[in-house]
């Protein structure tokens, strides 16, 4: 027994070791970059947090009704080891330990102030669960129990799956084994992840959405079909997920009913983009003759046209007469030189919130959420986009706290 726990001790320190900070994004470091020691690393997860609540709550104050929506960020929304690791480094004595929030725990002030959240990729990706949610919730929550009774017992296993052999002599063969015993695990814990943060949701009454860009339309027929299982509300598409095309034909789930919540909402649109139209009027009335329950969009054309009021409200009606919500997305986690804010001569690191740039996508940068001038523009945005007469703001690129986390691990 005593062999085989250490064991599996070694087995859940190599994961929490490997997993500490889930790769986020492909994004070059800043230059010249030097990590932080551990014990002045932020909580990043709570910086964002915090930005998310301070916004919403003025919404919600200005107009009870406004829908607040975030996009991924599955972690914001429960108590994980990262967090826990950090509470240990910032107090190594244990002085604070009755006082901090346990392992798991939710953090309800954050979803007190959403009304859901939009996940990618659910159905129609590698990380898709092949189950029913709630199964995939119920499974979780055994696993979970099974550890908790061996931990008691002085049994160490990871949270997740640890894969092992078969084994070879062949360097090559070890590596490639090496690679995809890696991918495993990371796919797992973000299901797990992604399961703390759904169970979390649905407990507070909260929504899910998702964006689903599936291979073909059996897919996406199977995608829409899984989804109202689960009580998801999806968008699918065939299409890259640019988000900047109409589908076709009538949307999943049309009704003519009137849209007078989130909750309410069976079917949805969000269009990023209206670089495919050659004018904000064409995109405007092609958005309006769209019959969906809930439009998510750009609230410029081409990222430097705002809509106006009259256009907003016209967008406000489905086709078929009903009315429905339109919701604005707003970036958090990055900004771009395309954008109607833009200044001249701005670059990575003037202004400081202009973090380091998105390699991944070229003029577009990573922003640090905590930089007062940031937080004061979001606020600023978001005042705007509420006298424009949206319904509700969408919270986009809130994942980058994971960039900044690999950037700045807790193990040195």
């Amino acid at each position: 027994m005593c062999s085989r726990n250490r064991l599996t001790g070694r087995l859940a320190t190599l994961l929490v070791l490997l997993l500490a900070a889930l790769p986020a994004r492909a994004m070059d470091k800043p230059r010249d970059w030097v990590p932080p020691a551990p014990e002045s690393v932020p909580n990043h997860r709570e910086l964002w947090r915090k930005v998310v609540i301070g916004l919403a709550e003025y919404a919600k104050t200005r107009r009870p009704d406004f829908i607040v929506l975030v996009r991924n960020g599955v972690e914001l929304a429960v108590k994980g080891e990262r967090e826990a690791r950090w509470e240990d480094i910032q107090d190594p004595a244990g002085s604070t330990f009755e006082k901090r929030l346990p392992l798991g725990a939710v953090f309800r002030p954050y979803l007190k102030v959403i009304d859901g959240m939009v996940v990618d990729g659910l159905y129609c990706s590698d990380d898709a669960f092949g189950k029913p949610l709630a199964e995939a919730i119920k499974d979780r929550r055994e696993l979970d129990a099974i550890i908790a009774r061996e931990k008691a017992r002085g049994i160490q296993r990871p949270p997740v799956p640890q894969p092992v052999g078969p084994f070879s002599i062949d360097p090559a063969v070890e590596l490639a084994r090496a690679a995809e015993v890696r991918r495993q695990i990371e796919r797992a814990e973000r299901q797990r992840r992604q399961v703390y943060a759904f169970d979390a949701l649905r407990a507070a009454g909260r929504s899910l959405f998702a964006i689903e860009s599936c291979r073909d339309q059996k897919a996406a027929g199977a995608a829409y079909k899984d989804a109202a299982r689960d009580r998801v509300v999806a968008f699918a598409t065939t299409q890259e997920a640019g988000l900047d095309r109409l589908p076709p034909g009538r949307p999943w789930g049309e009704n003519a009913d009137p849209v007078v919540s989130v909750g309410t909402v069976r079917n949805w649109l969000p269009m990023l983009k209206g670089d495919r139209f050659g004018s904000k009027g064409e995109w405007v009335i092609a958005l309006s003759k769209q019959n969906h329950d809930m439009l998510v969009i750009d609230p410029t054309w081409r990222g430097a046209e705002p809509l106006t009021k009259e256009e907003v409200l016209r967008l406000k009606y489905k086709n078929l007469g009903a009315p429905r919500p339109v919701v604005a997305a707003l970036s958090l986690g990055k900004a771009a030189d395309t954008r109607w804010y833009w200044q001249k001569g701005w670059e990575a690191g003037n202004p400081p919130f202009l973090f380091a740039p998105d390699s991944d996508q070229p003029g577009r940068f990573i922003t640090d959420v905590d930089d007062p001038k940031w937080k004061e523009a979001l606020g600023k945005f978001l005042i705007w986009i509420m006298d424009l007469g949206f319904d509700g703001v969408m919270f986009d690129d809130l994942d980058t706290y994971l960039w900044f986390e690999e950037l700045m691990p807790l193990d040195g």
